[in-house]
């Protein structure tokens, strides 16, 4: 049954009689459970104090608690006795729904009554579903440590973390002509063009490599030969499992090596660190054409830096920036506490811009999977963007949002195109996944998908390494893309003749954000200040963002990094 807070707040007054929030929204929670309107469960309420307590008095959550047990829940198992035929809405689930239908249709398919009921029932009736009040975890409401900074770079020590509000900074792509700005159809890709576009990767690496090298001619990775020649190719593997030095295959491109493919032997080399898509180069030596032993590995080189050094113009002293990835509600609620408690720092410390990296609406939230909602995903994230909006409303700092495939209201694909919204505004920048944005000058590149994850599932390493966090995300740079694994994760689905122009990294960015399942970290990687916010929310309990300050830098002395001019921490929530 619908019925308003309001409603049970008149009804309430009407006794002269208030109640706190929380006892409010579970009446609100007793009216649907148990079919009452709002005057049935204040009635209800005057009955159940005056027989114990001889007077009336406020409702509380104990007392109401009490009242559900020796009152409600008896007054409906009794109704459910006398009228065991009558049907009854059921609350349903993804479990349920099938139960349901099962039983019905299982009894007597013929039985004309049963599919009258069946017909007249609101099965799929967004009223037949769970209430949008939702309790908060008490996991999260019971964490500690609440806005502690666990992990900083730079000096911090007399940061000022709140900024004015005067200025309004700009927000723009970093290249409009490469940013992806609108859907598109996928799932109709042929493995022709799939092909096309891993063997140009091939190509252009092999450029760069002949131009850093000074390499007139690449060797063909499948012909035998006498001499050590310079090769170069993409890593694979012989076997469906994890990648093993001694399942390392190399593919060549078709221009250089017909697109052939040979066991790659790693045993002279001193150190590497491979994973299935790497494009590599180096000088190797086929003698029988059976396996190429590689003799030594070129060292990757890095994308340019941008050659123009970040103005602030819009800034009265240094740039600030919130960062913080979802999900944004605990895995056992749909409430968002984490997100309202975020929001309160941004209305407290005004930065200039907030990034909101999805998902917003997770698909592994435990009532998106149970089906235990009674409005559409849409409805939420919109409700969910209002409300940012809201918060930010006397502020000028501007709010971009990052999708993620794990959106259950927007298109599972990658690249991720932006999210669409009814309330357009300036106070709001809608980037895709990844995107690479220009603010105030310092080049942000955001991706929401947990690369450095499914990295870290497939690489191997010799020998081990201390940094790996720093060494993923050399990957990246290196490679020069946000998405350098092939075959992809399980988890997205990629169309590659998108990837090829929306998932490049062209250029050297000042900041990186790659949120991930791995611990939270802030390094700079030669000269980027590469970030790992972690989450806002793991599973039922609070997570972490992160806060930079950029302030200017000296134009004669810039040469593409601005780290010193840097300092970020990693909060919890």
């Amino acid at each position: 049954m619908d019925v308003n807070i309001e409603d049970i707040k008149e009804h309430l007054e009407e006794f002269c009689l208030t109640a706190e929030d929380n006892a409010l929204i579970k009446m609100k929670e007793f009216s649907f459970v148990y079919r009452l309107s709002a005057e049935d469960i204040v009635d209800q309420w005057i009955a159940f104090c005056t027989t114990k307590q001889k007077s009336c008095q406020s409702p509380t959550i104990s007392m109401l608690d009490q009242m559900e047990k020796e009152e409600l829940m008896k007054t409906k198992s009794s109704k459910q006795r006398k009228s065991t035929s009558s049907v009854c809405t059921p609350v349903l689930n993804s479990s349920t729904i099938d139960l349901i239908c099962n039983n019905n249709f299982e009894n007597d398919v013929s039985n004309t009554n049963s599919l009258q009921a069946l017909e007249k029932s609101p099965m799929f009736s967004p009223k037949s579903m769970t209430p949008t009040c939702f309790t908060p975890s008490r996991k999260y409401v019971s964490r500690s440590g609440m806005g502690d900074v666990v992990c900083s770079f730079g000096d911090t020590s007399s940061i000022e973390w709140k900024h004015s509000d005067e200025f309004s900074c700009s927000v723009t792509a970093y290249n409009e002509e490469t940013s992806l700005r609108a859907s598109y159809h996928f799932m109709c890709e042929k493995l022709r063009n799939r092909g096309a576009v891993l063997n140009e990767m091939i190509q252009d690496a092999a450029d760069s490599f002949a131009k850093e090298y000074n390499i007139e001619e690449w060797g063909h990775i499948h012909l035998p030969s006498v001499e050590t020649v310079p090769v170069i190719g993409r890593i694979c593997s012989d076997s469906s499992g994890r990648l093993n030095p001694s399942s390392v295959l190399i593919e060549g491109s078709q221009e250089l090596s017909s697109g052939q493919t040979v066991p790659l032997d790693l045993s002279s080399l001193e150190k590497f660190s491979l994973f299935p898509g790497q494009i590599i180069a180096g000088t190797g030596i086929n003698n029988l054409g059976k396996k190429l032993v590689l003799k030594t590995l070129y060292e990757n080189t890095f994308p340019d830096y941008p050659p123009k050094v970040p103005g602030l113009e819009n800034c009265l002293d240094s740039l600030g920036v919130v960062v913080a990835a979802g999900p944004f509600a605990t895995a056992d609620t749909m409430s968002y506490e984490p997100l309202w408690d975020l929001m309160k720092y941004v209305k407290t410390h005004m930065p200039h811009v907030v990034i909101l990296i999805g998902p917003f609406v997770d698909i592994k939230n435990d009532f998106i999977e149970n089906g235990d909602l009674n409005e559409t995903y849409d409805d939420i994230f919109k409700r969910l963007v209002l409300e940012i909006l809201k918060n930010i409303e006397s502020l000028s700092t501007k709010v971009v949002l990052v999708p993620s495939t794990k959106d259950a209201h927007h298109d599972f694909v990658y690249p991720t195109p932006p999210y669409s919204v009814d309330h357009a505004t300036k106070r709001l920048y809608l980037a895709s996944d990844p995107c690479i944005l220009n603010i105030e000058g310092v080049v942000f590149a955001i991706t929401s998908t947990d690369i450095l994850f499914h990295l870290g599932k497939e690489e191997i390493s010799y020998p081990q390494q201390p940094d790996r966090f720093g060494r993923l995300c050399k990957h990246l740079l290196t490679q020069k893309h946000f998405y350098p694994l092939y075959p992809p994760n399980e988890e997205i689905n990629v169309d590659f003749s998108h990837h090829e122009l929306h998932a490049p990294l062209p250029v050297m960015p000042h900041v990186l954000i790659v949120p991930s399942d791995f611990r939270y970290f802030i390094k700079d990687i030669n000269g980027c200040c590469c970030v790992n916010p972690e989450r806002v929310t793991k599973h039922s309990s609070g997570g972490t963002f992160a806060r930079l300050n950029i302030t200017r830098m000296d134009a004669n002395k810039y040469k593409g990094s601005i780290t010193d001019c840097i300092q970020a921490q990693v909060l919890k929530i």
